[in-house]
């Protein structure tokens, strides 16, 4: 068995009938309380890792088993005009599980994805890229030979339909060249006027005392283009930004919107502008429902217009509680269903839940591609049932037409609140 020792309480009051009771407690038991309290912190140390070092104040995760990865930003490098961006180290691998980034050009991003993006595909792609295995294998049997596919075309996942979508290299392109503008029939204000919602929100939800200002950390999911990453980055309110989407064109758009602002910036004269010269950004290729980040990382997390994309949005936030740190936001934007302006109008969505209901069964129509079977539309107690579910709190809204933005709020503990906690803890040992 482990070996165990006598240790005493040191919180209890000397002669106090607690005090004189000692408690068994493990040699990592023991050092994991003592790193909590503070005791012997000169002993138990964190190492700084190399991603902080270069700024990254986030370690990143395996996709497959989560343990942390050990890596090599000494050889990334960042190119001459790249400013803030942070610049993916090459074969990165999981000492634990063996894992291996097989991304074919990670020039630009980091693929923490489980299933490579040639590994997505339609049905018609799959027919013809057997066909040309086929070929290039001569008709041989033999699968173990030189013409074997590669692993991520030995198996494959048909795609969500809408996520399908934002696979394209069209798609991708177009969004922020006109796609994203069009939400102007839904009400959504522009991206300048949604950003400043959303630091409108995050300021007066703020729970946890003065803010850390460039000392923390956003997690920008479904980013398609960067369009917020570029503003968190100039607010300068973030030291560390990471921008992910499952999409790789959408992270390809991403760093060429972000290259050629930076060079705009450096040219005019104020270094990409705003807090940029002070902040770093990482691009990762990363899925909603398996984050490859450690619990309690992020102080904020955004998601715009992006969970009515999601094939299954409770995973999503549910994973997104898990990497805010206590205190921590999440703020996203969404479409609401078409019933919620007259609902709004008659001061409460209780008078037109039967049009709700209505539109969400026949919403798909004979396109459902184009509609709310597979784009999700929400009502606003859809959006805070989900939230609450999943553990967050303090839910607040800013909402007109069918544009909607919320935030919720992952519950922050005072320090007495969480040595109550640990103590009830370790009573459990003894």
């Amino acid at each position: 068995g482990a070996r165990l020792k006598r240790a005493v309480d040191p919180t209890v009051a000397p002669g106090s009938a607690a005090a004189g009771r000692p408690t068994r407690v493990g040699r990592s038991g023991a050092r994991r309380r003592d790193e909590r309290r503070g005791v012997g912190a000169s002993r138990v140390r964190r190492v700084p890792t190399k991603a902080s070092q270069r700024g990254i104040h986030v370690d990143l995760t395996c996709p497959v088993c989560t343990e942390v990865l050990q890596v090599p930003w000494e050889e990334a490098g960042a190119g001459a005009n790249e400013g803030p961006i942070v610049r993916p180290p090459k074969n990165l691998a999981c000492c634990s599980c063996g894992w291996k980034e097989t991304a074919a050009s990670s020039e630009n991003h980091l693929n923490l994805s489980v299933l490579p993006s040639d590994a997505i595909t339609s049905s018609s792609s799959s027919v013809f890229d057997a066909v040309r295995d086929l070929v290039a294998q001569g008709g041989s049997s033999d699968k173990g030979g030189a013409g074997a596919p590669s692993s991520s075309l030995r198996y494959r996942e048909k795609n969500w339909s809408v996520s399908q979508l934002f696979q394209s290299p069209v798609i991708s392109y177009v969004y922020e060249r006109g796609w994203r503008q069009g939400f102007d029939w839904a009400g959504f204000p522009g991206a300048d006027e949604e950003f400043a919602i959303l630091e409108r929100l995050y300021a007066k939800t703020e729970t946890r005392g003065p803010s850390a200002g460039p000392h923390e950390s956003v997690l920008d999911v479904s980013c398609g283009t960067g369009l917020f990453s570029r503003k968190f980055l100039k607010s300068g309110k973030f030291g560390t930004i990471i921008a992910s989407d499952y999409s790789e064109n959408m992270l390809t758009q991403a760093y060429t919107f972000l290259s050629e602002e930076m060079g705009k910036g450096r040219s005019g004269g104020n270094g990409g502008g705003g807090g940029a010269e002070d902040a770093s950004l990482l691009l990762v290729r990363a899925d909603v429902a398996r984050l490859p980040f450690p619990s309690k990382s992020f102080d904020l997390v955004h998601a715009g217009a992006a969970i009515h994309c999601w094939p299954t949005p409770s995973l999503g936030i549910a994973e997104i509680t898990r990497v805010l740190k206590p205190g921590g936001r999440l703020i996203g934007s969404t479409f609401l269903l078409a019933a919620s302006p007259l609902g709004q109008s008659l001061g409460s969505d209780d008078f037109v839940k039967p049009l709700f209901e209505l539109e969400k069964e026949f919403s798909g129509g004979f396109l459902p591609g184009l509609t709310g079977r597979n784009y999700r539309f929400w009502s606003e107690e859809e959006l805070a049932g989900l939230c609450e579910l999943c553990g967050l709190e303090n839910f607040q809204v800013e909402r007109d037409n069918r544009f909607i933005m919320f935030c919720a709020t992952k519950p922050f503990k005072s320090a007495d609140a969480n040595q109550e906690a640990e103590t009830k803890q370790e009573n459990l040992y003894y």
